[in-house]
């Protein structure tokens, strides 16, 4: 049996587990680019800041060193000035490095000493530069740095190229690398993310329990449909061999009339009357009348009669449903003499529609039948009425002896199965109730 509880729960907390790290890798993704735009613009304001403070010493430095070897580069030392601004730089400002490159991409100076006379003409960062173009890239702690192509061990830090030259219209003498220090900022947005992300986790928690409460009322509601399926299909099955085995009695029993009443009556007034008319030939004086042929047939046709009403009681159709509940109750009292039947009917024979009349008939018929073979009663109560534009037939059996002695069947649904489905069958609801005492009461219930 599929189990929709399960399989929805497991695939819900896979989809939000999913959903969750996309959200994740989505805000990280938005948080870095921020923090690239706001580190680039504070990197881009101071580097401008020092470059029109130490300008024309920057350019003549860098024009000293535009044609030197990378080992007289090394040798070089920075101008007083020069040198003032960028410890300056580097003290009081988020800056923790500086390069310089000359023209060629050479580092002319570098506050980390170990880097100063390398060859970084191949540096996309300067390469970006020295082509008039300031670029900036993020690198986090332990990530990957592309410009340098190696595993960075340094903290979060933003690296920003700027071109350097005397004018827009001059050529470029070298590039500015600056190097900010961006984890407090990146602290922050990791302290952001980690709460939005937590209250993401939590809608989407408090999303996938009530999704798991939908669901669980969803699989009790269809269990509950497919039990009542179960049920009716219980009932059809009783109904069914019930209905099998009435349709056989039922043959049996008009075979059984028709031979031994009808047919018997039949061959009775044949051989009088063929016996009669040999006498009346012979001119036999003896010779009985034709008179004592009436009461046979008499006879004769109030079994047809009998057996007509068995299969649909004409008066149905030319008195209504009323007379004919009224004769048969009469007809079941005389049958059963020990029964009593109380009649309570409150409507009148136009609030009955035509065709339910011989449903509410047979209803009556079959649950009667069914009390005189497996109840000890001595009344039954029989009520039609009308009430909020729908009509009701309610019966209910008095028992006469204990609850032990009655049917034992503990639901009186599938007792009185062929009712049940004729109600539903004809657009009404049944229902079946046993009190304490053992006395059941049917109701079915149609719009009027």
């Amino acid at each position: 049996m599929f189990k929709l509880l399960r399989f929805y729960s497991i695939a819900s907390f896979i989809s939000i587990f999913v959903t969750a790290a996309l959200l994740t890798l989505f805000y990280r993704h938005v948080t870095i680019q921020g923090i690239v735009r706001l580190a680039e613009r504070s990197n881009l304001a101071l580097a401008q800041t020092t470059l029109n403070s130490v300008k024309p010493a920057l350019i003549e430095y860098l024009n000293s060193v535009a044609n030197l070897s990378r080992h007289e580069i090394a040798e070089r030392k920075l101008s007083s000035e020069l040198a003032r601004a960028v410890t300056n730089l580097t003290h009081e400002t988020s800056i923790v490095r500086v390069k310089i490159y000359n023209r060629h991409g050479i580092v002319a100076f570098s506050t980390k000493p170990s880097q100063v006379g390398k060859d970084q003409s191949n540096n996309p960062g300067f390469v970006s530069a020295i082509n008039g173009r300031v670029l900036s890239s993020l690198i986090y702690r332990d990530t990957f740095n592309r410009f340098y192509g190696e595993s960075s061990e340094e903290d979060n830090l933003m690296q920003t190229y700027v071109p350097v030259r005397n004018s827009p219209a001059e050529p470029i003498q070298g590039v500015f690398e600056l190097y900010a220090d961006v984890t407090p900022l990146v602290k922050e947005n990791e302290r952001i993310m980690f709460i939005i992300l937590a209250g993401a986790e939590f809608i989407l928690a408090l999303l996938y329990f009530v999704l798991i409460l939908v669901v669980r009322r969803a699989r009790n509601i269809i269990e509950a449909q497919q039990q009542t399926i179960r049920e009716r299909t219980a009932t059809l099955e009783i109904l069914s061999a019930r209905l099998l085995k009435s349709e056989d009695l039922e043959k049996k029993k008009i075979a059984n009339d028709l031979h031994e009443g009808l047919a018997q009556t039949l061959s009775a007034i044949k051989a009088n009357v063929e016996s009669s008319r040999l006498l009346i030939a012979a001119g036999d004086e003896k010779a009985r009348s034709l008179d004592s042929i009436v009461p046979v047939l008499q006879s004769a046709i109030q079994e047809v009669r009998t057996i007509a009403t068995d299969l649909r009681p004409s008066s149905l159709d030319d008195l209504g449903l009323i007379p004919t509940i009224s004769w048969y109750c009469r007809e079941y009292e005389r049958l059963h003499p020990g029964i009593r039947v109380i009649r309570e009917i409150s409507l009148t024979e136009d609030l009955i529609p035509l065709p339910l009349k011989i449903v509410i008939y047979r209803i009556i018929e079959s649950v009667f039948e069914n009390i005189a073979q497996h109840s000890y009663t001595d009344r039954i109560v029989l009520a039609l009425l009308a009430e909020e534009d729908a009509i009701t037939l309610e019966i209910c059996d008095s028992p006469s002896e204990p609850s032990a002695r009655m049917d034992p069947a503990p639901d009186p649904h599938l007792r009185f199965a062929e009712a049940q489905e004729r109600t539903t069958l004809s657009g009404g609801v049944f229902s079946a109730r046993r009190d304490r005492a053992g006395r059941v009461t049917l109701s079915a219930t149609w719009p009027a």
